[in-house]
């Protein structure tokens, strides 16, 4: 017999995973689970102990089991603030996430949220997910090892989905900041292959070259490729799987290469790519030019003098924009003399006039931008080490375990949106002016001493734990709505 729907809306909600069965007319309520059936490969349902029956004249009647279920000794606590947080801070991010995976959206965010929040792998994710709040909004996920490790099997064979999700992110006419990472693992898949490390020693690692917008300090696309492949290299695919285009590409050291030049310049990509150190873009006779005048100029930055050249690049229109830092001159200078004083035990050795190039680096651009907006352009570079800080530490790609190409790429993309969360609370503190007093695991941390307390499982009301009146008030300040 089917279960009319009146008597689906009187459901209790307060026992987790229940159903409803109807025995000889009457209508009963048992707990469910599930539970892995190795002979059959996956899970199965296992019906528990009946609760009590549902009646339309009075609702659900618990039995005695039932009424020892909803009288715990103890209040129950959930983990909340950091994940109210979080969620306050990511916009349309889950809407975004239902658009290209609407079958599994919920499992993703809630899991990058997890990561985020307690850094936490297998077995520990359950127990993690049921202390939180995120259960209480989500109460029909399990959050298992078995069911993250499903997830990201199905997140592994949707790469489309992933990059459409990204590629949505592109905006047309953006600055875009281009920078790479290396990810060292032991990990056996095809993308862990040895490369330098920043030590110049080769190293099992994984590379991942990220896209960050510039207007809304918010990454919107990164690539896994193999750790023997260089950025240089890299460059091209990576524009052209992004989309991007009408945009202004910065890119950090080790992107520059004539072939990426003719590439950008032939989809016509505007571009700030600055040069190695000993690029040979700037003329010897430059260099050894010992006179001040031998610049166009210069212009004051931060207390300091930026010296400032300009050259013409070939016959597309491309400028080489040349700069000295006097100041950054000077501290080349004493960590020479410190690290050949070291080196040689106090004697003489190299000259400090070996190196005429201390101090000066390059940029080559096709922006027409005069040589201080080249300059000022570049410094807006905001730190993106510190994503890369977030992805090395807290989340820990690498694996010492083998994993397929695929998972890589599925547990890449957990960590992408998990990113995704992270910058909403860099940027609010952007916004507000903030970032040089508060950093986001500052924030991050406040919330996670904030908790939801219900008295039992038939209280239907919560209160939330004690917060300090600084951290209120700065949650509030920031707009940050924590509810009971």
């Amino acid at each position: 017999m089917a279960i009319p729907e009146a008597i689906k809306a009187l459901k209790p909600t307060d026992y987790g995973s229940v159903e409803i069965r109807c025995i000889s007319g009457h209508f009963y309520v048992y707990e469910i689970s599930s539970k892995w059936n190795p002979s059959k490969r996956k899970a199965c349902k296992v019906t528990g102990k009946s609760l009590g029956k549902i009646t339309l004249e009075d609702g659900f009647i618990p039995n005695t089991y039932g009424m020892r279920r909803i009288m715990p000794l103890h209040p129950i606590v959930k983990n909340y603030g950091a994940y109210a947080i979080l969620s306050q801070l990511s916009g349309n991010l889950e809407n975004r996430l239902k658009e290209c995976f609407p079958d599994i959206y919920r499992e993703i965010s809630v899991v990058s949220m997890l990561q985020l929040v307690t850094g936490c792998h297998g077995k520990r994710i359950k127990r993690e997910f049921e202390a939180s709040y995120l259960n209480d909004i989500h109460p029909d996920l399990a959050c298992s090892d078995y069911t993250v490790r499903t997830l990201i099997g199905k997140l592994g064979s949707r790469s489309g989905d992933m990059t459409s999700f990204m590629r949505s992110s592109m905006k047309s006419g953006s600055k875009l900041l281009f920078d790479g990472t290396s990810i060292f693992t032991r990990a056996d898949d095809s993308y862990a292959q040895k490369g330098y490390n920043p030590d110049h020693k080769q190293e099992t690692q994984v590379r991942l070259l990220y896209i960050f917008d510039r207007s809304s300090f918010m990454p919107v696309f990164y690539r896994m490729v193999p750790g023997n492949i260089t950025d240089k290299t890299a460059l091209k695919e990576t524009i052209s799987a992004s989309g991007c285009h009408n945009c202004i590409i910065i890119a950090d050291k080790g992107f520059y290469s004539k072939k990426n030049i003719s590439f950008l310049m032939e989809n016509k990509i505007t571009f700030i790519l600055p040069l190695q150190y000993n690029t040979r873009l700037i003329p010897d006779e430059f260099v050894e030019n010992p006179d001040d005048h031998k610049f166009d100029g210069c212009f004051p930055y931060k207390g300091r003098n930026i010296w400032y050249k300009t050259l013409d690049s070939g016959i597309q229109g491309n400028k080489v924009y040349i700069f000295r830092d006097d100041k950054r001159k000077m501290q080349a200078e004493v960590s020479f003399l410190q690290k050949k004083e070291a080196d040689y035990d106090g004697m003489e050795s190299a000259s400090i006039f070996d190196d005429a190039r201390r101090g000066m680096f390059a940029f080559i651009s096709n922006t027409g931008f005069s040589p201080k907006q080249i300059y000022m352009t570049y410094k807006e570079r905001w730190d993106v080490e510190q994503c890369f800080d977030y992805l090395k530490n807290a989340i820990q790609i690498g694996a010492s375990y083998k994993r397929t190409n695929e998972e890589l790429e599925a547990w890449s993309f957990i960590n992408h949106i998990s990113l995704l969360y992270f910058y909403g609370v860099v940027k609010l503190l952007r916004e507000n002016d903030l970032s040089s007093t508060y950093s986001p695991e500052d924030i991050l941390s406040m919330g996670k001493n904030i908790y939801r307390v219900r008295d039992n499982l038939v209280s239907k009301s919560n209160r939330l734990s004690e917060i300090p009146k600084k951290d209120l008030e700065l949650l509030q300040c920031l707009g940050i709505s924590l509810s009971e």
